[in-house]
């Protein structure tokens, strides 16, 4: 399978985790934590790679025995980065030897503190207003991150095909979707809910994580295209503007997918560039005085507005 989007530059030693007995929870690679648990379905797929490594193996090791690969599974179905019928045969030819470096990068303190240490901090920041539960889930093969919230669970989901030095980060982003979720007013799909969504996240990386700036919080953007950017932000606000109340998935495409297979940005346009007008959205909201919780209590439309970022 092609694993084009990430690269691994960092490795980190794994102690153990094989021996780890899932609690309340049907995978059984799990470590239980006070509000949730973190979910090593990387093991799952390494179970696969010592077995026969068939179709029917993978089902049985991998979606049958955790409930969270299924999720991870139709999620890149939903953004077309694997193909349900090639994808069969793609497993079969699996090797072990191309996937221990990955399967070797954590252990169990450094995964508790990646875990502990980031929901403590961004706690700090935007208080949780209610309980909720956190899993945090790491995976293979597939590549990609993201997080599924209901009302009373989040789900977030990590490759660890993700460069080490940046999960943290992205950790950071997925978590604050999950607390900004607790506050926003209920509001249908549209372009301007996806921005106002990923500015706050990415605003709150950057609160957190206050060594690497702007330029480095946007989840998988290069230096070059966020300085493209900086260079271009009339051309870019001008496009988002005449689409911010596009609710079809052309939009997400053009303005915050990533990779090749997924992204179609406007044409000369960089990937993900509604996530550095998002973050200008809510700096300019930062910037009038507004405290950041009521900011994620407003509605996209009211926080754009109250920004006046359009009319600039």
């Amino acid at each position: 399978m092609k694993r084009s989007l990430i690269i691994i530059l960092s490795i980190l030693f794994l102690t153990n985790s094989r021996s780890l007995e899932a609690q309340n929870n049907s995978c059984k690679y799990v470590i239980a934590k006070k509000n949730g648990s973190i979910i090593l379905a990387y093991k799952n797929f390494e179970d696969y790679l010592h077995s026969d490594k068939s179709w029917e193996n993978y089902k049985k090791l991998m979606f049958e025995a955790c409930p969270e690969i299924v999720a991870v599974h139709k999620k890149q179905l939903s953004w077309g980065s694997i193909d349900s019928l090639k994808f069969r045969d793609e497993v079969k030819k699996f090797k072990l030897e191309d996937w221990t470096k990955y399967l070797n990068q954590y252990d169990e303190k450094t995964l508790n503190f990646l875990y502990d240490s980031i929901i403590e901090e961004a706690n700090k920041i935007l208080p949780p207003i209610k309980s909720n539960t956190v899993d945090l889930c790491f995976f293979l093969p597939y590549g990609g991150c993201f997080v599924l919230l209901d009302n009373d669970k989040s789900l977030i989901c990590i490759s660890l095909l993700i460069d080490p030095k940046d999960v943290s980060k992205i950790m950071i982003h997925e978590y604050a979707h999950c607390l900004h979720q607790q506050r926003r007013s209920e509001e249908p799909f549209t372009l301007k809910r996806e921005i106002v969504s990923e500015g706050i996240a990415v605003y709150l990386t950057t609160l957190i994580k206050t060594d690497i700036g702007i330029a480095n919080a946007i989840p998988f953007m290069p230096a070059l295209s966020f300085k493209w950017c900086l260079d271009n932000e009339k051309t870019i606000k001008d496009s988002i503007q005449s689409e911010l109340n596009d609710n079809t998935n052309n939009s997400l495409k053009k303005y915050i997918a990533d990779g090749e297979n997924v992204a179609k940005p406007p044409k000369g346009f960089v990937e993900k560039t509604g996530y550095f007008i998002g973050y200008q959205i809510i700096k300019a909201c930062i910037d009038k005085g507004m405290k950041l919780e009521e900011i994620c209590s407003l509605t996209s439309e009211e926080i754009i507005i109250r920004s006046g970022y359009f009319k600039n």
